[in-house]
This record gives C-alpha cells, structure tokens and sequence, in this order.
C-alpha cells in the first residue's frame, strides 16, 4: 500500500455540528471524563515492553513510521496496549483533544486545511453528522479493501455514509441486553433464571402488561424501568430498518411514533419511575432495589452499574430483548484524507477492530467485545471464565454473543440529522412525562427537530 495516498481537498463543509451531552453517552466515555475537563492537548506515546520486539513477526513487513490519533482518554492507549507486540516500529501518538471540543476542532481543522490526525474518533452521538463531511477515506474501496464479513452485520449502517461508502470501523461492540434485578423478578415473574424469564417476556405487549401488574402489586413502589429515558432505550432496536431522515423529509411516523406509543402507556400504568437518565438521582436508582429492569448495553454494566452499586454480586441478570436485540452507543476510527500516513493508519485500525491479537487485547483491558466476527466463536468471550458473580454467576458475555448474532439484532442507517434529533427526543420525553400523549408529541417533535433543521420537510 502506498501511504502516500492520493487525496481530495475538501471544498466544503455542512454546517456546524451540535455536539450534545444527551442521553447518548457513548461507550467508555465514563472512565474518560478527566480528559474531558483537562483542556490541554497533551501527547503520550504507547510502548511495549523491548523484551516483545523479537515477537514481531514477517507480517510487520518493512511497515516503520509514527502516527496520531486524537483521543479524549485512554481507552484507546489502554485497548491497544499489544499492538506494538506486532509492529515494534509503528510508534502511536496519542493526543489528546478534550471530548466537548472534539468534532468542532475536527470540522475547523479541515476547512482550515491543517494537520488532521492520521486516525479520528467518530463517536456515536456525533457519527451521523462526521460520517457525512467529505474528509474520510473510503475504507472498503482500494487500497484499504475492508472485508464487510469480517463484522456482525449490525455494524455495517453505522460506519457508512448516507452515500453506503464505509467511512470508518467501531471497535466496541456495544450489543445489549436487558439487566434485571433477580429479587424482584422473582417476586413479580415467578422466577429469577434468565432462560426462563425469557419465555415469560415473548414481546413487548406484554412488557407492558407486567409493567402495569408491577406498579399495581407494588402500590407503586416498583418500576418496571426507571424512567421514560430508560424506556425508550430499552426500545430502541425495535425499529431501527429506515432512517429518521429519507429524502430531506422526516421519516418519524414508522420510527418513532410506535416507540413513543408504548412509553405513553407505561407512564399511564405509573410503569416508569421518575429517574432522568444520568442524573444523581438515576444514579442511586441501581443501589434503591425499586427498579425492575435496565437497558444494558456491553458497556453499561462495568462503567454504569458496578460503578453505581458496588456491592451488588448476584443480585443482577441479564436477558435477551425480546426483539433481538439492539445496539447503544460506540467509538468508531476513520482515516483523514489529509492523513500523512495512510498506510500505517489502516494498519492500525484492522488490527485494532478487526484481528485476533487486537480483539483479546481490547477484551482484557476493557471488558468489552469487539464488533471483529471471526473471534464469536473461538471461546475468547464465551469460555467459563466469564462467568460473572455480579449476575449470579451468569456468563454474560456469552449472552451478548448471543444477541450479537441473533438477525433480529440491528441498527438504524444514519443522517447527519440524527445527533439534533436525539436532543429533540429528549425535549418530547419530558413532555410526556407530565401527560402528553404520544400523539400529540409528535408533532411537537417535528417542529422542533425542523425548527434546527428548516431544510427538512414533515
């Protein structure tokens, strides 16, 4: 491959991107907050130890060089502690760019045309609006050739553009579940066992249903989830097959308005707690013992829930939703196309998302799967060892797997509208909170979302 690739200039940029604290938080963000609140640029260098370097192997080729990537913490650092086991003469330098300042230093840099790093982070919340500029290489064209089997499907619409070019690769499979507390499962379902617990949940109808049984044999005391926040993420994968936006013309009435439906029923059967997701209160909700279920992505339970009730070993279990399954969240890596070192960026991420070495180095250092599919199978995440004693004992990640590659789990194509339409969602589940109905929040979201975006049609 020759990194001296040729590229385009970009001759223009979308308008500014809101970067939005909402409920989006992605995966790893928690334990990256003290880079957020830095405020300086700071650069590290990842090293291994000299002892690896003889590990290198004919693979490595002639492949020497430096560089960057633009990080706000060390999840990155940490995940790809190995990689310098495989390419002792590929030096990375991790900078760091506070979190809030991320994508607005990204858009000012290119239309500045300055030193892009030769990796970017695109997380979740921001992807749609990022993915879309004009500034990435294409990585499942030559010379990058990404191989899409290689991924669990479900990762394909959320590293293309609208255009289905694949701009960049996620490395954290962020596949969830649904975690209950098993005491008071067992006291409003009869039983405590995930499979079993699962023949009783078949669909979403009866979700409801058992919500509205909780609230009643509780004198409303107990939730079936904490809020209407809790809700609609536990819903989120139910109708993921269209975008928001077709065509410059909302498309919320098949996507958003049945979800909205079911939340406006649980708040009618005092179903939801009160809690506002990530809010202190929402916080303590997990150490309160009233609430019944949490939509629970891979990431949620370490960073999340044993953060927020520590002392809680075999308390919690973990089931599969019963439409499949859903995905929340995530940091994907694209390539500049102002990149210096192309080559040895692409290096880097495959072997980052899309390898052996680098899916058991992420795993070790993270506790989180890769979206890499040709590891689901060879026990990495499923073997005895990860049984976890928080959900009683229950090998969790091989119920992630399972959900990972169930074909009812899946994700939403993505616009560059989406991160302005989560922050309008929010504004609409306030207002349902205090009585307004699903249809009649609908189009208050619309006007809202089109009162950011004029150009968009109803």
């Amino acid at each position: 491959m020759n990194k001296n690739l040729n590229f385009r200039k970009v001759v223009s940029l979308t308008a500014a991107i809101a970067m939005t604290v909402t409920m989006l938080a992605g995966c790893g963000s928690n334990n990256e907050q003290a880079a957020q609140s830095s405020g300086q640029a700071q650069t590290t260098t990842s090293t291994a130890a000299e002892s690896t370097a003889a590990e290198s192997t004919s693979q490595t080729g002639a492949l020497k060089g430096e560089i960057t990537q633009w990080v706000w913490g060390d999840y990155e650092k940490k995940g790809a502690v190995d990689f310098t086991k495989t390419y002792p003469d590929i030096k990375v330098n991790y900078v760091m760019v506070p979190q809030n300042d991320y994508v607005k230093k990204l858009q000012t840099t290119a239309a500045s045309n300055g030193d892009m790093p030769d990796v970017a982070n695109l997380e979740m919340t921001a992807r749609g609006s990022l993915a879309n500029l004009d500034i990435w290489e294409k990585l499942d064209a030559a010379p990058y050739n990404l191989n899409k089997d290689d991924l669990v499907p479900f990762a394909i619409p959320i590293s293309q553009n609208k255009k289905g070019d694949i701009v960049c690769v996620q490395i954290d499979n962020c596949v969830g579940g649904y975690a209950y507390n098993r005491e008071l499962a067992k006291k409003y379902f009869g039983t405590d066992d995930p499979a079993e617990l699962e023949k009783v949940l078949t669909n979403w109808d009866v979700f409801v249903q058992k919500g509205k049984e909780i609230s009643e044999k509780s004198g409303g005391k107990n939730f079936l989830f904490a809020g209407s926040d809790d809700a609609y993420y536990a819903l989120i994968g139910l109708y993921t097959k269209e975008p928001w936006v077709q065509d410059k013309k909302l498309n919320l009435d098949t996507t958003v308005l049945p979800t909205m439906k079911y939340i406006e029923q649980m708040i009618k059967d005092k179903a939801l707690g009160k809690y506002v997701m990530w809010t202190p209160a929402w916080n303590s909700s997990f150490a309160s013992n009233t609430v019944v279920f949490y939509a629970a992505p891979t990431w949620f339970v370490p960073f999340v829930m044993k953060a927020n009730d520590k002392d809680a070993n075999g308390k919690y279990g973990l089931i599969t939703p019963p439409n499949g399954g859903y995905s929340w969240g995530g940091t994907a890596y694209g390539i500049p196309k102002e990149s210096k070192n192309k080559e040895l960026a692409w290096t880097y991420i495959k072997w980052f998302t899309m390898s052996r070495e680098g899916s058991e180095g992420f795993f070790r250092t993270q506790g989180t799967p890769t979206l890499y599919s040709k590891v689901y199978d060879t026990g990495l995440y499923t073997n005895d060892a990860n049984k976890d004693p928080y959900f009683g004992g229950q090998n969790i990640m091989q119920k992630y797997m399972e959900i990972a590659k169930n074909p009812n789990t899946q994700t939403r194509p993505m616009t560059e509208y989406d991160a302005g339409i989560y922050d309008s969602i929010v504004v609409v589940l306030r207002a349902m909170d205090t009585g307004l109905s699903a249809d009649q929040a609908l189009p208050k979201l619309k006007a809202d979302i089109i009162k950011k975006f004029p150009e968009l049609q109803q």
